[in-house]
């Protein structure tokens, strides 16, 4: 009996070879057929944290397959195993699967991961999300040559840690979970004229149809709308003072690259400013929307994969590590030092 896969899509990524190390330095961008799928196949998919991709490995000739068995990476200091017993490319059906990080997904049938295992132009079969309880039931158990083979395959040696570890984060949680809950301050203004650029303000106007005046919210537009058009619920990306020194490594002079306009102590949390939670800063008042705000590539390259990782982990979605998003509902000017008062609900 014999099958015909039809590709849902295409991996486009800045690597064109398949080398074998460093993973999770790969962002890719995985181009859906939407005439195949239908415009709403990925409706819903963006509340998971990790999809698993199927694809195809699509450059492996017929002469090249493996129906028998060889030394993982033809390296003879490991043991000679059957094809089922790796994971290797040339296997029979030509099939790989690898559960990544959901980075995005955006109008138009596109959506971005993280560590990827597929080079530019693969050809994409599924997308399903990842769920805990598909991980293993059981103790995971593996012969040593498998770990030395997997050393460098996500993270090269000399790369920074890729996560944090659990004294580190429960350190820099604790330090963020300090921030006042009802009469915060705002600490940093910081105004984005153009891509990359930013201009950190003493103070600011805040208006209802432009956000923060200077700001280019409005020119960029958004990628998440099917138009990319402007988001009217991201006027304002805010963040966390504390959460945003943490990840700058304590450098007040980097806490802009983060991306946001504001910067707060005051807690973000769901818990504490739920969607429509209207605060009082300077002569202005904002509400809080249910834009979830989460970090990007961008973010990833100028704070390390750990401080994304940590931003969008467990704990981000109560405590929005990375922030919030906010319009302007009334107008106003604004100044670094400013209490913020939450209104009455």
């Amino acid at each position: 009996m014999q099958f015909t896969l039809t590709p849902i899509g295409v991996v486009r990524n800045e690597r064109t070879t398949p080398v074998d190390d460093d993973w999770d330095s790969v962002n890719s961008r995985i181009e859906l057929d939407l005439s195949l799928l239908g415009p709403d196949a990925t409706d819903g998919l963006r509340d998971f944290s990790h999809v698993e991709v199927v694809f195809v490995f699509d450059q492996v000739l017929d002469d090249r397959i493996e129906h028998g068995s060889r030394h993982p990476r033809g390296n003879t200091d490991w043991p000679k195993v059957g094809i089922l017993a790796q994971r290797a490319k040339d296997r029979p059906n030509r099939v790989g699967t690898t559960v990544c990080e959901l980075m995005a997904v955006r109008p138009g049938g596109v959506v971005e991961v993280r560590g990827l295992d597929a080079i530019d132009g693969t050809p994409v079969v599924d997308i399903k999300p990842y769920m805990a309880e598909f991980g293993p039931r059981g103790d995971v158990r593996q012969p040593a040559w498998s770990h030395e083979l997997m050393d460098g395959y996500w993270q090269t040696a000399d790369a920074p840690p890729g996560r944090l570890d659990a004294a580190t984060a429960a350190a820099w949680l604790a330090e963020v979970q300090r921030s006042p809950a009802d009469h915060g301050t705002l600490t940093m203004i910081v105004r984005r004229p153009a891509t990359d650029q930013r201009e950190v303000l003493p103070t600011a106007v805040l208006d209802t149809a432009t956000g923060l005046e200077g700001d280019n919210w409005l020119q960029r537009g958004s990628r998440s709308r099917p138009d990319g058009s402007a988001d009217p619920d991201a006027q304002l990306n805010i963040m966390n003072i504390r959460a945003a020194r943490l990840v700058a490594g304590g450098d007040d002079s980097k806490v802009p690259l983060a991306g946001d306009q504001l910067f707060v102590d005051l807690d973000l949390s769901v818990a504490n400013l739920p969607p429509g939670t209207r605060l009082h800063i300077g002569d202005a008042v904002i509400e809080v929307t249910a834009t979830p705000h989460t970090g990007c590539a961008k973010f990833t390259r100028r704070f390390g994969l750990a401080a994304h990782r940590w931003v969008n982990g467990r704990d981000s979605a109560t405590q929005r590590l990375r922030g919030i998003c906010a319009k302007v509902v009334v107008a106003g000017t604004i100044a670094s030092g400013d209490a913020i008062r939450k209104l009455p609900g």
